[in-house]
């Protein structure tokens, strides 16, 4: 059953176009190939670039914003129900609101739609989240409810918009609840892993290769962000890392960083695994986020492996790491360089896509604040030559003289 308000032929189309202009931007298609493609996709929405998208969304938040506020400052109630009935109407009305701007004037990322929609999920939790207070629900059972509502409605809006973020809050939304359940710190990491490990389930299942091209960025940027939350998850010592930006703790870290040492090591193994099996994944599906992100934590295990092993961290760390990372890559450059058409099993070294420009990159402003690059940039004035154009015995006269 389709619940999205856009058509697959939609989604594809879109996608396809942006492939295209991608293709174009690096040589591999012509301007006249370009223009066919297009023709032939023609998705039938309104579109509108980054800089308009993004200005449309703040502006639509703030009148949302003002409009509640007008409102219940106009009606001036002296108790939760009015307030939150307020937020609740308002809530279904910008969800509504939203769904006719994509019916019947066919919006695409525009901005608009998209804040509607942000607005009626904050406005409906809100709504909520006063009603529960006015009738004196426990604290911890009303975050609960709030984050089960919030993740539900995020899901909701994934299912019906297509917005990749709304999902992303819904995760968010489900990995606050085990927090709130008053666990000890190895139940609260055990359960988070629970929900984490069952939602990647539930799209690897989903995750099949006869889904539309446009799916399947989607679902893996959803799965790289979760292999991203089960990595920090399971590293324990992942915010004594971030700690040392700060202090020194090489000396007091708490001893198994508070957890059973069974458990401790445990975690030092998957630290190690999960970045490996990653890559594993990554490579073998060509999906070049997962790598990434699997990289990342590769990094980020070698960073804490001294803290894990209850070794005291040195000023030269960082350096070696740097001169470690490099010469990886050198390597890993020239194996890739040194096969045949400087490829090996369809991976590359070279630059073959480039991306989307969204107007003047950094390199372009500091050149132009360069006093020498704008001097340079300036015209040179003619000099005035005499005699200039003269023909042979006139000395110039026939001209400029």
């Amino acid at each position: 059953m389709k619940f999205c308000l856009y058509t697959s032929e939609q989604e594809e189309n879109i996608f396809t176009r942006k492939k295209a202009k991608t293709w174009r931007r690096s040589g591999l298609i012509t301007e006249q190939q370009l223009r066919i493609m297009e023709e032939c996709t023609n998705p039938g929405v309104s579109q509108t670039n980054v800089f308009f998208r993004l200005l449309f969304f703040v502006f639509t938040c703030v009148c949302a914003s003002a409009i509640i506020a007008f409102v219940l400052w106009l009606a001036n109630f002296n108790n939760r129900v009015g307030e939150a009935t307020t937020l609740i109407f308002f809530s279904i009305t910008f969800y509504f609101l939203a769904e006719y701007l994509i019916r019947n004037r066919f919006f695409y990322r525009y901005g608009i739609e998209e804040a509607l929609s942000i607005a009626s999920m904050t406005s409906l939790v809100i709504g909520c989240g006063l009603l529960m207070d006015n009738w004196r629900i426990d604290n911890q059972l009303a975050v609960i409810i709030i984050c089960l509502l919030l993740a539900i409605s995020a899901f909701w809006i994934y299912l019906r918009f297509g917005f990749l973020y709304s999902i992303l809050i819904s995760i968010i939304a489900l990995c606050i609840i085990p927090f709130q359940l008053s666990l000890p710190a190895t139940g609260e990491r055990l359960f988070l892993l629970f929900i984490l490990f069952l939602i990647l389930l539930i799209s690897l299942i989903f995750d099949k290769p006869e889904i539309a091209d446009f799916q399947k960025e989607k679902t893996t940027i959803i799965q790289a962000c979760l292999l991203a939350a089960i990595y920090v998850t399971i590293n324990l010592r992942i915010f004594d890392l971030a700690k040392l930006y700060f202090r020194d703790i090489g000396i007091n870290q708490q001893p198994y960083a508070g957890f059973p040492p069974y458990l401790y090591w445990i975690s030092y193994l998957l630290t190690f695994l999960i970045p490996i099996g990653g890559l594993y994944w990554g490579i073998k599906s060509r999906r070049r986020m997962i790598i990434n992100v699997s990289l990342l934590a590769a990094f980020v295990t070698l960073s804490t492996n001294k803290d894990y092993l209850g070794l005291k961290h040195s000023a030269w760390d960082p350096a070696i790491m740097g001169l470690l990372l490099i010469a990886l890559s050198i390597l890993i450059k020239r194996w890739l360089t040194q096969g045949p058409n400087k490829t090996r099993d369809g991976f590359t070294a070279e630059n073959i896509l480039k991306p989307e420009s969204h107007g003047i990159n950094l390199a372009d402003i500091g050149a132009a604040l360069t006093p020498g690059f704008i001097e340079s940039q300036q015209p040179v004035a003619p000099t005035e030559k005499f005699f200039e154009g003269g023909k042979s015995g006139g000395g110039g006269s026939s001209r400029d003289f």
